[in-house]
């Protein structure tokens, strides 16, 4: 199976979705790539982000702030949807930094020879099968079942095998773009401190509070290779941990913030044209990739075992009210696709009879659900990371409406990692989940060894081969049809198995010298990869 490192239409629905809000608009330069110009370097920037307790480097789930700075990968995937090798060296191999015959289950990567790490350990293959391996054996590996083996054949060569060839729909960058590599002989404690490749290197963590990272003036690409998100334009980067909106709102307005990724819509006034710090600011707009859901806990340890309550609770849920409540920038979702992705159009969603597809509440259908379930009133948990509290606490109070009582249960990343795994600790989760087609959405979200999937069941404790298996046949090229998807959806629906909610829009605050601003694959903002125009030091 050959794979080019471009993906082309790919690429097209993902530049597509760069696109401004009707709400919030934002200066086109800022993600027009002739206005690159990295000859200009900040002297710091203070970030604000989401809170986290970990800054391991590990598993395909890690999202902490300064780690696509701090660490690389063999290959990685832009925001706007170019598969490209980073760590790998594009020279060699047939494929840009790889082998690969046509029905073999071995890809054979090649590395340049000349990396190094912040410690100056020379990074080899040795150093490629540790990490992979490590990562596999120690952390959440969404999607990495058919792993057999890593092996260095030479200080340069890495020999992958699998039980399979990779040919599910992303399979190929899910596997190569999701391992950050660390030296063999790192000796940081990587719990507490930060060692890898990257263009910037650790300082100090906080925990609870921030991390701080600084230009890696020996880094180890030479210029004429560098990528622009391994672009270097600030001297020194801060984390704030800041979860609250109106906090990072007031952090922006005092000065003790600089920049903010994933702002709050309600936040946004006084930065948008016309607002009265819209002179230092600019709101940088793009559509996410997300499909936001909820995903009831099917195991006996739940009281969502009943499909009656499941049919409930779905029922009860308002995604319209929803959205209002949340500032009405949202799109809803009537499956659990959004047409961000290339193969939204294979199914009409639309027309579907289901809870997905109803208007506001049905709560006349919700009670008559509730009436033939085994519910007598307990208190359920929705499980949500701690930034979603708010949209959280609308939803128990649309379950409080149709008589469902609900407490809220907000996590940071890395507790919410393990409490997941946890069938008694949870009954609803609040959760977004993207990938590179709808399809492999569904595959991260609930393919069995998927987030915390068992192997026999998935994250949500569903046990149901079936599905399964027509999952499994819709992330493969000749399976991905408008058939298969409408027959996955719709035992989806008939099991009351999830309830997509909305896609949307993410705000990013960036100061007024800012010129160009580079997001990652996860479209998170790479504060040292954008570019400013000098008149901040």
């Amino acid at each position: 199976m050959k794979k080019k490192l471009l993906s082309a239409g790919l690429s097209a629905v993902l530049a597509l979705s760069l696109t401004t809000s009707a709400f919030a608009a934002t200066d086109e330069s800022l993600h027009d790539k002739s206005n690159i110009d990295n000859s200009v370097t900040r002297t710091s920037l203070t970030v604000g982000w989401n809170s986290s307790t970990s800054i391991e480097p590990w598993g395909t789930d890690k999202n902490s702030p300064g780690d696509y700075e701090v660490y690389e990968m063999l290959f990685e995937t832009s925001a706007d949807g170019e598969f490209y090798a980073l760590l790998a060296d594009a020279s060699r191999g047939e494929y840009g930094g790889y082998d690969h015959e046509e029905g073999s289950v071995e890809y054979r990567v090649y590395i340049y020879d000349y990396i190094y790490d912040h410690e100056g350990n020379h990074i080899t293959a040795s150093d490629i099968a540790y990490s992979y391996m490590y990562q596999y054996e120690n952390a959440t590996t969404s999607n990495w079942q058919t792993l057999v083996s890593v092996e260095a054949e030479d200080e340069t060569t890495v020999l992958f095998t699998f039980t399979e060839e990779l040919t599910a729909l992303g399979a190929l960058e899910n596997f190569f773009s999701r391992c950050f590599i660390v030296s063999e002989n790192c000796t940081a404690n990587l719990t507490s401190e930060m060692c890898g490749t990257g263009p910037y290197k650790f300082v100090s963590y906080t925990s609870g509070s921030s991390v701080v990272i600084e230009r890696n003036e020996d880094y180890w690409q030479v210029e004429e290779l560098r990528r622009q998100e391994s672009q270097a334009n600030v001297e020194t980067i801060t984390y704030m941990f800041v979860d609250e909106g109106s906090a990072r709102e007031t952090g922006l307005q005092s000065g003790a913030l600089d920049m903010v990724y994933d702002m709050s819509l309600e936040n946004l006034d006084t930065f948008v044209e016309g607002g009265s710090y819209s002179d230092q600011f600019t709101v940088y707009t793009y559509a996410q990739k997300f499909v936001y859901f909820l995903m009831p806990n099917c195991s006996e340890d739940s009281l969502l075992n009943d499909l009656n309550l499941r049919l409930a609770v779905f029922n009860a849920v308002d995604q319209d009210g929803l959205i209002t409540a949340l500032g009405g920038d949202y799109l809803r979702l009537n499956g659990f696709a959004t047409d961000y992705y290339s193969d939204y159009s294979y199914v009409d969603w639309e027309s579907l009879d289901n809870y997905n597809t109803k208007e506001g509440a049905n709560l006349e259908a919700a009670a008559e659900y509730l009436a033939a379930s085994s519910y007598n009133g307990e208190k359920l948990t929705i499980l949500c990371m701690n930034y979603f509290n708010d949209v959280a606490t609308i939803i128990a109070a649309q379950l409080a409406a149709a008589g469902i009582d609900c407490e809220v249960k907000g996590l940071d990343q890395a507790t919410m990692t393990s409490t997941v795994l946890d069938s008694e600790a949870w009954d609803i989760q609040l959760g977004m989940m993207a990938g590179d087609y709808n399809v492999q959405v569904w595959s991260h979200a609930f393919d069995y060894n998927s987030n915390g999937g068992s192997g026999s069941a998935t994250a949500n404790f569903v046990a149901d081969d079936e599905w399964q298996a027509l999952l499994e046949l819709c992330n493969t090229a000749e399976g991905h049809t408008s058939e298969n998807m409408e027959a996955w959806w719709q035992m989806a629906v008939d099991n009351a198995y999830t309830m997509a909610l909305y896609s949307g829009n993410s705000y990013n605050i960036v100061p007024a010298d800012c010129t160009y601003v580079c997001l990652s694959d996860r479209l998170n903002l790479l504060p040292g990869a954008c570019c400013f125009d000098g008149t901040v030091e």
